[in-house]
């Protein structure tokens, strides 16, 4: 006989939803890492799972590894996280990632610092990599290596406002114009739960 006072235990339980869980690769070692951790953080994803992959190498190299992660640690989807710089395959991972059901890259061009940039200031007009880190510095976002330990996480919508300004179309698996970015794109993974049919 149940106690008084519980809830029969077989009609209180809903079903558990599947999270979909994603691999995260970063060319950079350090602060695209620091800043993907603050960034969870701050969102707090309850419908998703994230797990971030530093790899550090070229944009084929990562895409061959996040195969490889994808397949033996059974994760749903895979994102690489890359720069433009001067990567002579990127076209040809961009590519990959196209024909790939389970990959997509987040580009960013120049570099991860315009994304970093947006936070803190309406960055317009071509960048070189150079005058992003430069600025990224001045505006006390980053150190010598990493992360500032106060970057301002919390004015991600402001970033996002200003890369869909940049870059109207910007999606996955594209290289947009200088200045763009697709890290919006992983910001609406993190934020939105998949619509149900």
């Amino acid at each position: 006989m149940r106690p008084l006072g519980r809830p029969n235990q077989r009609n209180s339980r809903r079903p558990r939803q599947h999270k979909t869980r994603y691999a995260v690769f970063t060319e950079g070692r350090v602060t695209e890492l620091q800043y993907l951790e603050k960034l969870r953080q701050r969102i707090r994803p309850q419908h998703a799972e994230f797990k971030f992959i530093k790899i550090g190498k070229d944009p084929s190299a990562i895409y061959k590894r996040c195969l490889r992660v994808l397949k033996q640690d059974n994760f749903d989807q895979g994102i690489i996280v890359v720069d433009v710089d001067q990567h002579e395959r990127l076209e040809e991972m961009l590519d990959d990632c196209r024909r790939s059901p389970h990959v997509n890259a987040l580009v960013s061009n120049p570099c991860f610092e315009l994304w970093l940039l947006w936070h803190a200031t309406d960055r317009r007009g071509y960048a070189e990599t150079r005058e992003c880190v430069r600025l990224a510095r001045i505006n006390n976002l980053t150190g010598d290596k990493d992360l500032n330990t106060k970057f301002p996480i919390a004015s991600f919508p402001e970033a996002v406002t200003r890369a869909q300004q940049a870059w109207s179309e910007l999606a996955p698996n594209k290289k947009g114009p200088n200045p763009s970015s697709a890290m919006p794109w992983l910001i609406g993974l993190m934020t939105t739960p998949p619509q149900e049919n």
